[in-house]
């Protein structure tokens, strides 16, 4: 692990970077040598240059996200300040986190703090996150609350990935493959068709596939042949269509596919036992993941008179999810819980009609509604037995095969419908006061209904559960009835709760105001104040949770100083949360296990960013970026239901001044490449990543109690210590870049970073990201 006494001199050179950058003006000739290249974002729901849009937000092109091998949402946590993504083992996603802020409920009405959308379409699902990025233009990450123009979710931000559209009368086409250890291998395609002057069709696919990280230890009860835990078979293809008639219309249409057929995650021990490797598990329960998203979206933008345009943006999804997964994680041999997902979803539908000003007057206004319609359906199961004979010691281990007479407890939830239905209308308007001063108001009003019906949760707690072939429960889709549940507890609710049918509906207003001021062409600040909400939902049992509501205020500066090739964007902000909703798992007296999510009443964020980027010279550049970041509960009266009896008034606390998970005191990346030009004009280029951060907490309780309290515990389960992670490349590119070869090597100090922890069979254990890794990639450019 990294060692926090040894590694901050490390960023001794980019401190004085930064410092030098701020205190000049102008670089000495040798060093103003090129610009950087100008990036066109869409953060304000029009097209803008990344370094004249007044927000802060990270934007990385395509080119950038190959260069440092990414391929997914995770792999660019590091290069955006404050975004963290936590890995989950029976939901076939993934949790994300800006500044500190995020949600951890990953259930079928889950919803996330983090929105996610592609080309502008909000994704409802928290597995829309582990979409493959491919054949992109860039992806934008807007941090701090985004509740005016975007809405739904986006209390601490956005992802937005922007695709690479069709071009007109230009053909075009690429292909790449990837080569790895664990038996990876990944291939690329995309193809740009001009059928005519008016209509071109841009067609892209991927694959990428490899091997489990986590190896099966010796007495593991499962089938040769069967998927290593952390493998990955995905699959995603899209097509494109554009449609410009003349100057004032444009229709596009895209239909994507994906698909993740791997084994998911599984989390592993914080401790290993004496001669267990770090990845490893004693695995009673292949994971088996078979995910699958369709969906469709279009748009329309029609100039109908000059200064202005409608445009109209509709999608429709469906995703489909089968898994299960080893949730005891070899914690207790001879003891087996599996989680199952038999059956899930996903369907949605939403349409945005914007108006807005074109042109370049003193006013620019938008206007616009959207609605956006969820209906999901899951059935999720949980299967827990105890073999006979098994043991756990010094001695030698045990484990007689399983009966079906030895299933101890087996549950049931099955939710047939869920829907959602969200509603909005917006507006904001930008004045220029001066040719240097401008204005900015917006206002978004929300109004949003969710209901379950006919939820039932078959809770089985006693030996002797009817089972199918394959010691499950139930089969697949079969019916659930008293006799094959044979508890008392069936026809399936919580012991003296009702049917998991409820409803709730909640609206707000939220604003933005803002000031921005030029200082001169090249130096933008700003001053905003925006306001956040996400509101409330339901939890298993019909629970309800508040709406949480989020007030920021931020200062920021966008420069590019030495003939623009430096650019610099610092952003400082001051959050104050009112019932930021948090959740947990709660096992009751029963031994049953429910997601519920609870208002934690006040929090409070604040931090300071840096994003850079620098081109040195015409062969030398550093980008990268700096964060510190402060983010704690003010109040949160509640209790750690995972470790102790949450019947018990005494065991309730208050988390005043407790850290929020993945929020780090201080985090930096930093990546410098050089290019060596050869006899010809090709080029050799080493590349160097380092990302570092300070010690972190996975759970909002930020100690955990003494093993004399709770056995099994020890300091620092539920903290990542602070840790570098070193990434590596060497690539060569043909004169004109048409083909390119690189070697790479992630995580090159194997640093086995936690995102997650839970105590399961009195035995602390965690999700880890990728060990290091290694490859070779082969593209080429027609």
């Amino acid at each position: 692990m990294g060692n926090s006494k040894r590694t901050p001199w490390r960023l001794a050179p980019l401190a004085l970077f930064v410092g030098s950058a701020l205190a000049q003006e102008k670089a000495p000739p040798e060093l103003a040598v090129e610009q950087i290249e100008k990036v066109s974002i869409t953060a304000t729901k029009r097209q803008t240059l990344l370094q004249e849009t007044p927000v802060a937000v990270t934007a990385v092109t395509q080119k950038e996200l190959d260069r440092a091998q990414v391929k997914d949402l995770a792999g660019l946590q590091v290069m955006v300040p404050g975004l963290h993504v936590e890995q989950h083992g029976d939901s076939g996603g993934v949790h994300v986190f800006l500044r500190g802020i995020g949600s951890t409920n990953h259930t079928e009405l889950g919803d996330p703090a983090v929105s996610f959308h592609i080309d502008g379409v909000y994704s409802p699902r928290p597995q829309g996150a582990t979409v493959l990025m491919y054949d992109l233009s860039h992806v934008e990450v807007l941090r701090g609350p985004q509740g005016t123009l975007f809405g739904r979710n986006a209390t601490a931000g956005l992802v937005n990935v922007v695709t690479a559209q069709p071009l007109l009368k230009q053909y075009a086409a690429s292909g790449s493959v990837v080569f790895g250890d664990y038996n990876r291998i990944g291939l690329q395609a995309m193809a740009n068709i001009p059928i005519d002057d008016t209509f071109a069709l841009r067609l892209a696919a991927i694959t990428d596939k490899h091997d489990g990280y986590v190896s099966f230890q010796e007495r593991s009860n499962v089938m040769p042949g069967a998927d290593k835990y952390m493998s990955q078979d995905q699959v995603g293809a899209r097509a494109t269509g554009l449609w410009r008639p003349n100057a004032d219309i444009s229709a596009t249409l895209a239909a994507e596919y994906y698909r993740d057929s791997g084994s998911g995650n599984v989390t592993l021990f914080q401790q290993p036992r004496a001669g267990q490797d770090r990845y490893s598990a004693l695995i009673d329960t292949p994971g088996v993941l078979n995910q699958e998203n369709v969906g469709y979206r279009g748009r329309i933008d029609w100039r109908f008179v000059d200064g202005m345009e409608l445009s109209y943006i509709g999608a429709w999804s469906k995703l489909t999810r089968q898994n299960a997964s080893d949730n005891d994680a070899g914690t207790l041999p001879g003891f087996k819980q599996e989680h199952r997902t038999e059956w899930s979803r996903f369907t949605s539908y939403s349409h945005e009609l914007q108006l807005k000003s074109t042109g370049s007057g003193r006013l620019e206004w938008i206007v616009g509604a959207f609605l956006i319609k969820e209906d999901n359906a899951i059935r999720f199961d949980i299967d827990i037995s105890q073999a006979a004979g098994a043991t756990l010691g010094s001695g030698p281990i045990v484990v007689t095969p399983r009966l079906p007479s030895d299933t101890a407890w087996a549950m049931s939830f099955i939710q047939p419908q869920r829907t959602l239905d969200s509603k909005a209308a917006f507006g904001q308007a930008s004045y220029a006061i001066t040719d240097a001063f401008k204005g900015t108001l917006g206002v978004r009003y929300t109004d949003e209904s969710k209901e379950d019906v006919g939820g039932r949760n078959w809770v089985c707690p006693e030996f002797g559960a009817t089972l199918a072939t394959g010691g499950r429960l139930i089969g697949p889709g079969g019916p659930v009835t008293a006799a094959t549940c044979g508890s008392a507890y069936a026809p399936g609710t919580w012991p003296g709760g009702g049917a998991n049918d409820a409803y709730t509906e909640d609206d707000a207003t939220t604003w933005l105001g803002r000031l921005e001021y030029k200082f001169n062409p090249d130096m933008l600040g700003y001053a905003t104040y925006s306001e956040g909400f996400k509101s409330g939902g339901l939890s298993d049992g019909g629970r309800r949770h508040k709406p949480e509501y989020l007030t920021n205020y931020e200062v920021g500066l966008k420069t590019e100083l030495w003939n623009r090739s430096l650019s610099l964007n610092l952003a400082a902000f001051y959050m104050k949360y009112d019932d930021m909703q948090v959740s947990a798992v709660e096992r009751l007296p029963s031994g049953q296990q429910q997601l519920v999510t609870s208002n934690a009443a006040k929090s409070t964020i604040s931090g300071i960013e840096a994003e850079f980027s620098w081109l040195i010279t015409p062969r030398d550049r550093l980008v990268g970026n700096v964060a510190w970041l402060d983010a704690k509960f003010d109040d949160f009266l509640t209790c750690d239901s995972a470790l102790v009896d949450c019947g018990n008034p005494a065991n309730f606390v208050n988390l005043a001044g407790s850290k929020l998970r993945h929020a780090p005191k201080f985090s930096a990346t930093a990546m410098y490449e050089h290019e060596f030009v050869l006899n010809g004009g090709g080029r050799i280029i080493p590349r160097l990543q380092v990302h570092y951060q300070t010690e972190s907490f996975l759970s909002e309780f930020n100690t955990t109690p003494p093993s004399s309290v709770v056995a099994g515990s020890f300091e620092g389960a539920r903290r990542q210590d602070a840790y570098t992670t070193l990434d590596l490349s060497l690539r060569y590119q043909s004169p004109k870049a048409q083909w390119i070869l690189e070697a790479f090597v992630l995580n090159a100090t194997d640093e086995a970073v936690k995102t997650d922890a839970a105590f399961v069979n009195s035995t602390w254990v965690a999700f880890y990201n990728n060990p290091r890794t290694y490859g070779a990639r082969l593209s080429y450019r027609f």
